[in-house]
């Protein structure tokens, strides 16, 4: 007996709700048809649903994308890193209190326990009554980041592994919804027999007609709804047989009213919970990618205080919008650092210090292109500082003169503690961080939570009109 299974699935939506109603419509109208021709049908989301740059994921701590899901008739999700590192462990927690899906989860749990996650299954069997599948779910271990939030995340590899060996007997098909990448997702097809799909996620490519390893078709959809992927599975008595993937175009389908109103509603209830007050500016801080400003002196200061280290590093690129005079709201600090980006501090040399300084003011690093890692702007632009002031010229090429740190040289050969981004760590845009020694993340708290803390302090604000940067005499 012949059946087919048709597994419609997103992953990387990164709140773009926009393309979400269309979404909607396209898992509903197929599954309608589809099932109406007596053919089966899974709909499934591979993490990163959500992205706290939204202001409807900011001010509800992604339950309004739940709550997209829920009526988009998604049946099982896993998370991405934006679910599990960029929510604190108390909001996700609870951010599917209310699902009326699935999360399938193995490779996640809490901190010293033994058991699954009170939210989330290790697999789950979906059946009818000529055919089981196994869903699997997997997210990327980021180790150190989900400790420091009180999980522990695992290798999902042995894990799979075991699972496979474990349902294959009891299953028509294994399907694996993986937050992982695709070279990780190849890896997990080489090495694990058994699996006939892979469905991916996290490294947003667009695998048109998926891609064939062995014996598992791995499918991933792109990033930000623009897609929806379909696989397409007919089993025979022994199993599946035929496997084919392909893409949907969400701009190719109308727009699902319930969901249009339902994200018209959240927005005005977002607008209205980030409307509260976080501090009271004096006067402007104008933003500038390409030069020195007040305002990215003042992003240093507040990784500097936060992290108790001696001096401040942040680029300027992280700003995209200047803060004005008045009142400064959550929402004005969500569009100004909407960046799912944590201090961390390192211990360097005067020397890797005196690296990053000079690299830092070529103008290929200035202008640089950043795309990932946490980052929502455009170019990496001007480093601001903070305990430092510099001395550089600009030709006939661009050096460092002189670094003071307070009003004392750098020395080359001392030690310094210095607070920046974990943007920078992984992206190894100054290789001498990774070259520095007690590395320290500081989570859950983003960058534009610790500017709410500490943009009450008029002293530090007072500090940060002073110039750092000088540029010498004829250095153009």
């Amino acid at each position: 007996m012949t059946r087919i299974l048709h597994i419609l699935h997103t992953n990387d939506l990164h709140s773009q709700f926009a393309h979400m109603p269309q979404i909607a419509s396209c898992l509903k109208q197929h599954r309608a048809r589809w099932e109406e021709q007596g053919e089966h049908v899974l709909t499934v989301d591979v993490g990163d649903h959500l992205d706290r740059m939204s202001i409807k994921t900011e001010a509800t701590w992604g339950r309004s994308n739940v709550e997209v899901l829920n009526r988009s008739g998604y049946q099982y999700v896993t998370i991405g890193n934006n679910e599990g590192i960029t929510l604190p462990k108390e909001k996700l927690d609870v951010l599917y209190r209310d699902a009326r899906f699935t999360v399938v989860l193995n490779n996640l749990q809490e901190a010293g326990a033994d058991g699954p996650l009170p939210w989330a299954v290790p697999f789950a069997i979906h059946e009818w009554p000529d055919l089981r599948v196994a869903l699997l779910g997997a997210t990327v271990p980021f180790a150190e980041f989900y400790r420091l939030l009180g999980w522990e995340a695992k290798d999902p590899l042995p894990i799979l592994a075991e699972q496979v060996r474990m349902l294959r007997p009891k299953v028509d098909a294994i399907v694996v919804l993986s937050h992982l990448g695709l070279r990780a997702d190849r890896e997990l097809a080489r090495k694990i027999p058994g699996i006939d799909v892979i469905l991916g996620g996290h490294t947003h490519e667009l695998l048109k007609n998926g891609e064939q390893v062995g014996s598992t078709l791995i499918a991933q959809a792109g990033k930000f709804g623009e897609y929806v992927g379909h696989v397409r599975l007919t089993l025979g008595s022994k199993g599946v047989v035929a496997a084919e993937a392909e893409c949907l175009r969400a701009a190719d389908y109308p727009y699902d009213p319930q969901i249009v109103q339902l994200i018209a509603d959240e927005r005005v209830k977002a607008e209205k919970r980030l409307s509260a007050p976080v501090a009271r500016l004096e006067q402007d801080w104008p933003v500038n990618w390409e030069r020195e400003t007040a305002l990215g002196s003042l992003l240093a200061a507040c990784i500097r205080k936060w992290t108790g280290a001696e001096i401040g590093l942040a680029n300027s690129g992280l700003l995209l919008t200047s803060l004005h005079s008045g009142v400064l709201t959550r929402k004005d600090l969500l569009q100004c650092l909407p960046h799912p980006i944590n201090p961390c501090a390192v211990t360097l040399t005067g020397e890797q210090l005196l690296g990053i300084l000079t690299r830092a003011i070529q103008p290929e690093v200035v202008h640089r292109e950043l795309r990932g890692f946490g980052f929502r702007g455009k170019i990496a632009g001007w480093l601001g500082v903070d305990g430092l002031k510099i001395r550089y010229a600009l030709e006939p090429a661009p050096q460092i003169l002189q670094v003071l740190v307070g009003d004392v040289p750098l020395e080359n050969g001392r030690e310094y503690r210095v607070g920046t981004v974990d943007m920078f760590v992984f992206n190894r845009m100054f290789p001498e961080l990774l070259e520095g020694r007690d590395m320290q993340f500081f989570l859950p708290e983003v960058l534009r939570e610790i500017a709410a803390e500490l943009l009450n302090d008029r002293v530090l604000l007072q500090s940060c009109l002073l110039p750092r940067w000088e540029l010498a005499h004829g250095g153009g």
